[in-house]
């Protein structure tokens, strides 16, 4: 939500639908609320074929629209004999339909206390009734009271000139962080940031582990990638010290950050630090704080990465170089049997 002044972001117990009732008499706020999620219309839909009807008179006309009204006057009877049912203890209720309520349907609603909100979005309507419960009805013949799901608070709340409806629930599957900004540019970065955030959350409780950050991990398999080096030899050597230099990147670029500039020393003295800890059988894991500059434990500082992410990290990398060495062996292989020019074309 955009608005001038900026605001606090804030996470609602449920859900926030991007518009309010369609009529003046209808509560704009209820407690304690039954909620029914509908797909149904309570409105005059016309034929889905071309059709055509002929009227001998005009009380013909009249017992023909008498017939279409009764329709959603029955299904409006429905809701209100439901509301009557559960509603004894001065319970509110609220009935959220993903298709259209006419003006009448909705007076008829609003004599009753109850609120009505039409033509809520299919996504709101699916997480409706995760974080509330109960049933989404396509029909409203043989409503029953579980079909109705539960909330603590329904109210309308005006934000500049667009209304919202705010969906409070006490334990719900589903709920909203509504973003506020004073532009479309610190809205769109704080979105991102949010998701980013879950993002990493959702990854790390399916993977169910998490790895050394700060470079405390890049170090770490620098360090092995050194140790493999002494029992390896011929041209795997190359490889493995071009790895090697490619994962002392992140530490190097952290320093850097952190306003130092002896990059080359700072991760020296994290490969020592390490090395030192692992001859004394200690798990320690020495990171770069990038508040003070200074060398760190990362279990200390809490400072942790996605075991997803690493893994992805290294086999994309390996991935990426076997498949340019592989496109300038297939040049070499075109130049030698002559076949440069065609190939550079």
């Amino acid at each position: 939500y955009q608005r001038r002044v900026h605001g606090d972001t804030a996470f609602v117990k449920g859900i926030v639908l991007d518009h309010g009732t369609r009529h003046p008499d209808m509560p704009k706020r209820l407690e304690n609320c039954f909620i029914l999620t509908c797909n149904a219309s309570l409105e005059y839909e016309k034929s889905e074929v071309n059709s055509e009807w002929n009227y001998d008179n005009a009380a013909m006309k009249n017992k023909m629209m008498r017939a279409e009204r009764k329709i959603v006057d029955v299904a409006c009877q429905r809701i209100i004999a439901l509301k009557r049912q559960v509603c004894t203890d001065g319970e509110g209720f609220v009935v959220i339909n993903q298709k259209g309520i006419d003006a009448l349907a909705l007076d008829m609603l609003a004599k009753e206390g109850i609120m009505g909100l039409r033509r809520a979005k299919k996504r709101n309507m699916e997480r409706l009734v995760l974080a509330c419960g109960g049933v989404a009805v396509n029909s409203f013949d043989g409503l029953l009271p579980t079909d109705l799901g539960r909330a603590e608070r329904v109210y309308e709340h005006v934000l500049a000139e667009e209304k919202y409806t705010f969906v409070e629930c006490e334990n719900p599957a589903s709920c909203t962080i509504l973003v506020k900004g004073p532009n479309k540019h610190t809205i769109l970065q704080l979105t991102d940031a949010v998701r980013d955030g879950l993002r990493a959350v959702k990854h790390t409780m399916e993977d169910a582990c998490v790895v050394p950050g700060g470079g405390a991990f890049e170090v770490a398999a620098l360090v092995h990638l050194e140790e493999l080096l002494v029992s390896t030899h011929g041209h795997a050597k190359i490889g493995i010290r071009a790895f090697g230099e490619a994962l002392s990147i992140i530490p190097r670029t952290l320093c850097n950050s952190s306003g130092r500039d002896d990059s080359a020393y700072m991760l020296i003295e994290m490969q020592d630090a390490y090395k030192a800890s692992k001859a004394k059988g200690l798990e320690e894991y020495h990171a770069v704080d990038v508040v003070s500059g200074e060398l760190g434990d990362a279990e200390m500082m809490q400072v942790w990465d996605m075991y997803r992410a690493k893994r992805y990290m290294i086999n994309s990398a390996v991935e990426i170089a076997s498949n340019l060495m592989l496109c300038d062996e297939i040049m070499k292989a075109g130049a030698q049997k002559g076949g440069r020019g065609k190939i550079q074309e």
